[in-house]
């Protein structure tokens, strides 16, 4: 943050950007232990205008970082214990940072798109497979069988540790707020999660 990110943004206003829209995180206001709270009191300082756009958990993630053990084992496996995740579409969260740059309702604002539902990763596993008509099934591993599980993966030691904090945060329902965000800013509802696993399906599917 120090070295990189925050020059960064200095020489960026130098060179005279008047507005910045930060993707953060859910909740980053309250966690001074995530980068996203030191960027968001650097952005309030700064005389820029600025808009904070607090995503939830992307519901892209599945069909990214787990979309291998989805497709090949049939099963998503994440230590969220039976915690509810207010999944969003990455596609709802860019909309919403296209309004915040060309517009001026949302400067000065920090708003948190999020989907209509919060879901278990058990619900979530039944949808998947319901749109891809076969089992998928919610394996809950505790912390530190996640961290072996990840590690035999060859997922880096520090992403590792993120993802582990992040998927406790949804163990203790930390994730599960819904707002009203998406419809107020864009005037539809949020895609839902049904949507972007039959768009998103290729992504699972067995060759």
């Amino acid at each position: 943050m120090k070295k990189d990110v925050l020059p960064a943004l200095s020489a960026a206003r130098e060179y005279g950007i008047k507005r910045m829209v930060l993707l953060s995180l859910q909740g980053a206001d309250r966690n001074p232990a995530v980068p996203h709270h030191a960027l968001e009191k650097w952005l309030r300082d700064s005389g820029i205008e600025w808009t904070f756009v607090r995503a939830g958990f992307f519901m892209q993630n599945l069909s990214t970082t787990h979309a291998a053990e989805i497709r090949d084992r049939g099963q998503i496996v994440v230590p969220a214990g039976n915690g509810r995740t207010s999944f969003v579409d990455a596609r709802d969260v860019a909309a919403v940072a296209v309004r915040a740059l060309t517009g001026d309702t949302l400067v000065r604002r920090a708003v948190t798109p999020t989907g209509a539902q919060a879901l278990t990763y058990a619900e979530t596993a039944d949808l998947l497979g319901a749109e891809l008509n076969r089992p998928i099934r919610y394996a809950s591993p505790g912390p530190v069988a996640f961290w072996r599980h990840r590690r035999a993966l060859s997922t880096p030691r520090a992403e590792t540790a993120v993802m582990l904090a992040l998927y406790s945060a949804c163990r203790f329902d930390l994730a599960a707020g819904i707002t009203r965000d998406v419809p107020d800013i864009l005037g539809r509802e949020p895609i839902s999660f049904e949507q972007f696993a039959h768009d998103e399906r290729e992504a699972w599917s067995v060759c």
